[in-house]
């Protein structure tokens, strides 16, 4: 796990949980952390891609890394991934959590005996193509460096480790708003709406990636607003 600080002299912290495969480096990446920084100094976590143990690689880091910070209180900005490890978190100091596409349920979602099937295998080695590179996908805005860069493959100890995440997920709290737009071929947008009321999810037109799609310049002060006041925001 990588966390990159941007400090432009904001008086109050975020912190910022990126998607499996997303990197500070990314273009599309960019443009959201300079929109943030406006009003935050942010905390921005890069994600190991190839892992085996949820808990261990990916909530127990940024929880480590939240004790260690010390921070007062701050809101959460999470994508797909980031979403999903950010649901699992229960730092104190956390107020009002945003979740951009959060990977809550897979879309189209494996068939159970076929799952079960793959998660038997005793390999960590990523074997199974992602099927992820379509920009259409992402957004229309992706970058050809950001595709480029993007998870091709996982393992079955991938699988397993996901599945017990989605499977362990905390029943939602009150302060979590999520934006999502419901032709989404990553996530399955009918897990967000099986975790959030309708009053708390804010659709869009556009890829996985918010961010990556001509939607962002209408959403963003939403986003920048909901992290500030919670629902009331959207």
């Amino acid at each position: 796990m990588k966390v990159r600080v941007y400090d432009d002299g904001a008086d109050a912290d975020c912190l910022l949980v990126l998607g499996w495969g997303n990197r500070c480096r990314h273009e599309n990446v960019q443009w959201l952390v300079d929109r943030v920084a406006e009003r935050y100094r942010i905390h921005a976590v890069e994600l190991p891609t190839h892992i085996t143990d949820f808990r261990r690689e990916w909530a127990t880091p940024i929880e480590r890394y939240l004790a260690d910070a010390d921070l007062d209180s701050f809101p959460v900005l999470a994508h797909s991934a980031g979403g999903l490890t950010t649901a699992h978190l229960d730092a104190p100091g956390i107020t009002n959590r945003v979740y951009l596409s959060p990977w809550w349920g897979t879309d189209p979602p494996l068939p159970e005996q076929l799952l079960e099937l793959v998660a038997r295998i005793p390999v960590s080695k990523p074997i199974l193509p992602t099927g992820l590179g379509d920009p259409d996908d992402i957004g229309d805005l992706a970058t050809e460096a950001q595709l480029r860069d993007g998870p091709r493959a996982y393992s079955p100890a991938f699988v397993r480790t996901i599945a017990d995440a989605h499977e362990t997920l905390p029943p939602a709290r009150e302060q979590e708003v999520a934006f999502c737009t419901l032709t989404d071929q990553i996530v399955d947008p009918r897990a967000i709406g099986e975790r959030l009321p309708a009053d708390r999810v804010r659709l869009y037109d556009g890829g996985h990636e918010l961010f990556s799609s001509s939607a962002r310049e209408r959403h963003t002060d939403t986003v920048l607003a909901a992290l500030e006041a919670g629902p009331d925001a959207v």
